[in-house]
C-alpha cells in the first residue's frame, strides 16, 4: 500500500470518526441545547475596544443599545485604543449615562479591555468588536445560561455578516461549523476559545484571577485555557447571534488566521499542562484531535503540491518524447471501483454527507435564516482545505522563527 492511499485512509476515517462522535454527542445533549428563559437581569458591562473603526463603529454601538434587556442593566463603555481616524469622534456622538468613552494611546485590544475591566460596574462583563453586531436577543440567551454557578464564561453564536465575495462566502462556511463545534464543545466541558465579539464573563472572574495579558496575541484563547485551569465552566448560546465583518482580501484574511494560529501554538504550549487526564475530554481528545487535524491537513497540502509538480514534470518529458503529439496523451482511465479507491470513495461519501448535515444543524439551531448556503458549501469544499493548510504553514513558518505577528491594532500605530 503507498504513500497516497495511506494518507487517503487516514484522513477518510479520522475525518468520518470525529464527524459521527460530535453527532452522537449533540443526539445524547439534544434535551440541553436550550436553557430556560431569563427570570432574573444581572447588571452587564459591555465593553468596546476600537481601533481605526470610525465605519462600523457606530452601528456596533446600536446594536447594543437595541439590546432587548432592561436598559438599566446595561453598562456599555467605549475605548478608543488611538485611532487615527474619526472613531473616537463618532463614539462620542453616543455618549450617555449608558454610554462611557474613554481614550487612550495604542496599546492593543489587551489594554483597552485592561482600562474597562477597571472601570466596569456591571456584574458581568463583555466586549464586542467594533465591526461587530448583535441580534437584539443575544444577551437574553447568553445570560440564562448563568444559572449553573460554576459557569464562568457563555460563548455566542458567532457568523460571517452578509457575505459577498468568495472569501467571505467560504468563511460563512467555517464560522458556521465553528458554532456546531463549540455547542459540542460546550457539552464535553472543553471549550478553548471564548471569541472575542460577546462572550459574557462573570467579572468576579477577572477580579480572582486578573485581567486579560496584553503581550497575548489571542487573549480569547488565553483567557478560555485560563478558566479550564481553574475547573471552571464555559457554556455556548447556539441561538445568541453575533455577527462580524470578515475579511475581503487574501492578505487580511491570511493575517488573521496566522495570528490565531500562532497564538493557539503559543498558548497551547503554555498550558501544556492541560495534556493531563485530569482534565477529561479537552486533554484526552478535543485538544489532540485539533493537533491530529492540523498535521493532516498540511501533509496533504505539501503531498499535493509534490503530486501537482511531479505529474507536470513527467507529463512535460513525455510530451517532448512524442514531439507534443496531445492526442495521443489523452487517456481515459475511469475506474472508480478500483480496489485501493472504492471503499475510500464510499466513506468519503459519507463524510461529505455529514458535513451537510452538520452545516444545516448549525444554521438550524442558531436559528439562521436569511443566507442560502448551496454555492457556499461548494466553495468551502473545493478551497477551504488548501487555504487551512496554507495558512498553517505560514504560522508555523513564523512561530519556529519567532517572527512578530502582525496585529493591526499595534502595527498600524
Amino acid at each position: 500500500m503507498n504513500f497516497e492511499i495511506i494518507l487517503l485512509y487516514t484522513i477518510t476515517y479520522f475525518g468520518l470518526f470525529t464527524a459521527i462522535f460530535f453527532l452522537l454527542t449533540l443526539i445524547e445533549n439534544r434535551k440541553k441545547v436550550y436553557t430556560k428563559p431569563l427570570t432574573k437581569f444581572p447588571s452587564v458591562t459591555i465593553v468596546v475596544p476600537a481601533f481605526n473603526e470610525e465605519n462600523t463603529i457606530g452601528k456596533t454601538i446600536e446594536s447594543l443599545l437595541n439590546l432587548d434587556y432592561p436598559k438599566k442593566k446595561i453598562e456599555i463603555i467605549v475605548v478608543d485604543d488611538g485611532s487615527k481616524d474619526d472613531t473616537l469622534r463618532v463614539a462620542r456622538m453616543y455618549e450617555s449615562s449608558q454610554v462611557r468613552v474613554f481614550t487612550k494611546p495604542n496599546g492593543g485590544k489587551g489594554s483597552a479591555l485592561n482600562l474597562a475591566l477597571k472601570e466596569a460596574k456591571g456584574e458581568f462583563i463583555g466586549a464586542l468588536d467594533a465591526d461587530s453586531f448583535v441580534h437584539h436577543d443575544a444577551l437574553k440567551k447568553i445570560m440564562s445560561h448563568f444559572t449553573d454557578e460554576k459557569i464562568v464564561a457563555v460563548t455566542p453564536s458567532l457568523k460571517v455578516y452578509k457575505p459577498h465575495t468568495i472569501l467571505q462566502k467560504i468563511q460563512y462556511i467555517e464560522y458556521l461549523m465553528g458554532v456546531f463545534l463549540r455547542k459540542i464543545f460546550a457539552f464535553m466541558d472543553s471549550v478553548h476559545v471564548t471569541p472575542g465579539p460577546f462572550t459574557i464573563f462573570r467579572k468576579s472572574f477577572f477580579d480572582k484571577y486578573g485581567g486579560y495579558d496584553e503581550d497575548n496575541i489571542t487573549e480569547d484563547i488565553e483567557v478560555a485555557l485560563r478558566i479550564q485551569t481553574h475547573d471552571l465552566k464555559i457554556g455556548n448560546a447556539i441561538d445568541a447571534s453575533v455577527y462580524t465583518v470578515a475579511p475581503k482580501k487574501f492578505r487580511e484574511l491570511m493575517n488573521q488566521r496566522v495570528r490565531w494560529y500562532c497564538g493557539f501554538m503559543q498558548n497551547t504550549y503554555n498550558y501544556k499542562h492541560l495534556f493531563s487526564p485530569k482534565y477529561g475530554a479537552l486533554s484526552m481528545f478535543v485538544l489532540p484531535s485539533a493537533i491530529i487535524s492540523v498535521f493532516l491537513v498540511i501533509i496533504a497540502f505539501f503531498y499535493s503540491f509534490y503530486t501537482v509538480i511531479s505529474n507536470s514534470y513527467t507529463n512535460i518529458k513525455n510530451l517532448i518524447a512524442i514531439n507534443f503529439d496531445f492526442v495521443r496523451m489523452i487517456s481515459f482511465r475511469m475506474d472508480p471501483f478500483f480496489t485501493d479507491y472504492g471503499t475510500i470513495l464510499f466513506f468519503s461519501a459519507i463524510s461529505l454527507v455529514l458535513g451537510v448535515i452538520i452545516i444545516l444543524l448549525a444554521k438550524n439551531l442558531s436559528k439562521e435564516q436569511d443566507v442560502k448556503i448551496k454555492s457556499f458549501y461548494v466553495f468551502y469544499l473545493l478551497f477551504y482545505w488548501m487555504l487551512y493548510g496554507f495558512w498553517w504553514i505560514v504560522a508555523f513558518y513564523y512561530f519556529i522563527t519567532n517572527r512578530k505577528v502582525r496585529w493591526r491594532h499595534k502595527s498600524e500605530a
